[in-house]
């Protein structure tokens, strides 16, 4: 079985890439052909190169199909930078811990905390009276948590969610965020309008110099946010998405997110996704 560890030096992003990188722009060639891969095998090395040149819809499906055979949680180093209501927001460094089943997320600010410095949401727990799972959160500041307390909860899909992120904690995660990925490319494929281009595979100073696929691709219709411009890692040794920016039609930045020092089905503490591990 393939390593999933991702090299130690590695969530939803930041400044654009450094310019000294060079990119071997090779747009997708359908024209090559593409590989054929057993039933129920995941492809070769070679082979999800050739996916990644010739049919990038089947290279994403296979990146999610390891997944859904290989990984069952994992803890990372999440960097992002945001646009938020036409705002473009400071770095933010945050340290994570994620589950499968049930749905668990666990941020911790390292830098650039504004609302909360701890957050948890565990799908099916921590219900209102409504019977609605409710994102947990231990405030930032002192003075805050003496107003309101030293948690609080917040509905995960309510204003303050959505002025903290553009996707909230019920979106996230490697799995969610391939499956979006490949859902837009599928609608703009039926639509004829799919302008993806591989540039080949390198190494990205933000990811620990981890080596990827990287993919751009160029919107015939902006989307969320008035995304017009994808880049997308693909970190070529455990098919993860660690890393995407986002861009509009003039080329501002809308997001950028990393993905690194990531660790593959590690053995949580007892407490990980509990109420215990907003406390210090």
């Amino acid at each position: 079985m393939r390593s999933l560890m991702l090299g130690l030096p590695v969530l939803a992003v930041g400044a654009v890439m450094v310019p000294t990188l060079v990119w071997l722009q090779m747009p997708v060639d359908m024209s090559l052909p593409t590989p054929t891969v057993a039933a129920g095998e995941l492809p070769t090395e070679k082979e999800m190169r050739q996916l990644a040149e010739t049919d990038p819809i089947a290279f994403f499906e296979n990146c999610i199909r390891r997944y859904n055979k290989e990984v069952k949680g994992y803890t990372l180093t999440f960097q992002k930078q945001e646009r938020i209501n036409g705002v473009l927001q400071n770095k933010e460094l945050i340290k994570v811990a994620f589950r499968d089943k049930p749905h668990s997320v666990y941020f911790e600010w390292l830098e650039g905390a504004r609302k909360a410095e701890r957050v948890l949401y565990v799908e099916g727990e921590n219900k209102n009276k409504q019977g609605k799972s409710m994102l947990l959160a231990r405030p930032r500041g002192a003075f805050i948590r003496r107003l309101i307390g030293d948690i609080v909860e917040r509905e995960v899909d309510g204003a303050d969610a959505k002025q903290s992120g553009r996707l909230t904690l019920d979106q996230f995660g490697f799995k969610k965020n391939t499956e979006r990925t490949l859902a837009s490319m599928k609608m703009a494929k039926e639509r004829g309008a799919l302008n993806v281009k591989f540039l080949g595979e390198k190494k990205i100073e933000e990811l620990n110099n981890r080596v990827c696929y990287v993919f751009r691709r160029h919107y015939d219709k902006p989307e969320l946010d008035g995304i017009a411009e994808l880049t997308i890692f693909v970190d070529k040794e455990t098919w993860l998405q660690t890393g995407n920016i986002l861009k509009d039609k003039d080329g501002n930045l809308i997001a950028e997110y990393y993905f690194r020092d990531v660790k593959l089905n590690p053995k949580f503490d007892k407490d990980q996704f509990t109420r215990k591990a907003l406390m210090p």
